[in-house]
């Protein structure tokens, strides 16, 4: 118990493992600790959660599974698998923390196996409200269907049992030593409980994590790592028995991933996309992109409605969006291509690079089921780029003939007003905020956000020329829509006419403006 204690201690303080040993040395005279190595293999013991691990790139690049079992150098940048050749040694491991076991440890708790029933007991809104991801068409269309598991239909559907688990695989590195860019990164990879209701699913009480993608680097083949979760996804079609300490009963537990998500860069690993420095770089629709004309050298894809010298203008709310059989049938194509030039063609005009990391389990569309995350689509992507193109420091573009840069001098008043404000701004809100005309380290998403859609209106009210300033209003209040508990199907409409009237007024005040047309 002393063990326990101690490690217990530990993980409640976040003490280092050097602190952790220090600690063992100076109570030595009073009891006796084990080492962390002991304790923490005890535990997986106890509670039957073994940790199985797995060689990787010393550089992450792929992790040595099925695909690369008999390799002794990563196949992407050539580093030995092995320390000094010796092929018992591995130079670099990948933690993974089974799923399933941790699962049936939630059913064995009578109180998380009530709250568990959330799922089941979920009642669509009869006026077609949009309140949790069970009013969605996609949950809605596997609930009629039989699953699939390798192409294989099984007898039953999908979520037919009270008790089966509707979940998200998470993907998104983070930096370390900082937030530097350019530094070391790592990426965790996590599962979100749907079966949990909505007020704590996000807590990370709730959250499960299968292990950390150790970095430096994030991996240049992302399915090589998810290969044993995808193992487990394939067990959970199938079925595995629990124990629900709840009706006291054993029953087949079920559990299907229904909407990967995550940081841009790690979804297009997952879907094995081009992605956003390709010439079809959309996940979504199959638009295609174009460089600065005025540039031979820019390698800066662009994705306007209106190609440069042509008349004809593509439509917002009428693009060619992508299909979940799109990439089977391209992936089909690059197989049957003989040339390795034909095959990289391929890839390139349609964006798709092959299958995605995972798929052996029918529960996901790639067209439709993987979203947009929100706070990394607007809050670390669209807020930041107009505020750069309000400065002036937007990839070198200059303003054309429009006039939507506010000069320096005004945006530092901006930014000192901001600073001025946040002190009367509770930090139950929003983090502390700088100038951000001087100093934006501290601009995370939450913070960019916060500003952009509270902060920002007041602030750049008269100082934003007026019809710049009434379409950044309308992206405020799409933002605010989307952000809502409950979204009506008179505001989803609403939302949907606000989107494209805002992307074709971005085109009209912005992009024709910067290219001087």
């Amino acid at each position: 118990m002393d063990d326990i204690r101690a490690f217990k201690v530990r993980m409640v303080s976040n003490m280092p493992n050097a602190a952790f040993n220090q600690m063992r040395y100076a109570f030595q005279h009073k009891m006796e600790i084990a080492s962390l190595y002991r304790i923490t293999h005890k535990l997986a013991a106890i509670s039957g959660v073994m940790p199985k691990y797995f060689d990787c790139c010393v550089k992450s690049c792929v992790m040595f599974g099925r695909k690369y079992e008999d390799h002794t150098e990563c196949p992407v940048c050539g580093e030995p698998r092995y320390v000094n050749n010796d092929s018992t040694r591995p130079r670099r491991v990948f933690c993974y923390i089974p799923l399933i076991p941790r699962l049936q440890k939630l059913f064995a708790n009578a109180q998380v196996s009530k709250e568990l029933l959330y799922r089941h007991h979920y009642q669509r809104d009869a006026s077609g409200d949009i309140c949790d991801i069970f009013d969605g068409e996609h949950y809605a269309r596997l609930c009629k269907t039989r699953v699939t598991v390798d192409g294989k239909e099984l007898p039953h559907r999908y979520f037919s049992d009270q008790r089966d688990i509707a979940f998200s695989v998470c993907l998104d590195s983070y930096l370390l030593y900082k937030r530097r860019r350019g530094g070391p990164s790592a990426m965790p990879i996590l599962i979100q409980l749907y079966n949990f209701p909505p007020e704590v699913r996000t807590h990370l009480t709730r959250l499960i994590c299968l292990g950390v993608i150790p970095g430096p680097h994030g991996p240049k083949e992302l399915d090589t790592f998810l290969e044993p979760f995808e193992d487990e996804c394939v067990q959970l079609a199938y079925g595995v028995p629990t124990f629900d300490a709840l009706d006291q009963l054993i029953f087949q537990l079920h559990a299907f991933d229904m909407f990967p998500h995550g940081d841009i860069v790690a979804i297009e690993k997952l879907l094995r996309i081009k992605g956003h420095n390709g010439k079809a770089p959309c996940r979504s629709c199959d638009i295609k992109a174009v460089n600065n004309p005025n540039k031979d050298a820019d390698k800066t894809y662009y994705v306007p409605l209106t190609l440069p010298g042509r008349t004809q203008t593509l439509k917002a709310d009428e693009l060619n969006l992508r299909k979940h059989n799109d990439w089977e049938e391209i992936s089909q194509k690059i197989q049957r291509a003989s040339k390795k030039k034909d095959k990289k063609d391929i890839a390139i005009t349609s964006g798709i690079k092959g299958m995605p990391a995972i798929g052996r389990v029918g529960s996901l569309d790639y067209g439709r089921g993987v979203p947009w995350d929100f706070m990394h689509l607007l809050f670390e992507n669209v807020v930041q780029n107009l505020v750069m193109l309000w400065m002036g420091k937007f990839k070198g573009l200059d303003n054309g003939t429009g006039d939507f840069i506010i000069p320096k001098a005004i945006w530092i008043k901006i930014g000192d007003e901001t600073v001025a404000a946040m002190k009367e701004i509770p930090a139950a809100f929003v983090r502390l905020l700088g100038n951000l005309a001087e100093d934006r380290t501290t601009y995370t998403a939450e913070g960019w956000g916060f500003w952009f859609m509270y902060i920002g209106p007041a602030l750049l009210k008269g100082r934003l020329s007026d019809k710049y300033y009434k379409h950044y209003i309308l992206l405020v209040d799409i933002m605010k829509t989307c952000i809502q508990f409950t979204i009506s199907q008179d505001q989803l409409k609403t939302l949907g006419a606000d989107i494209v009237t805002w992307v074709t007024g971005y085109e009209r005040y912005v992009c024709i403006q910067v290219s001087g047309q």
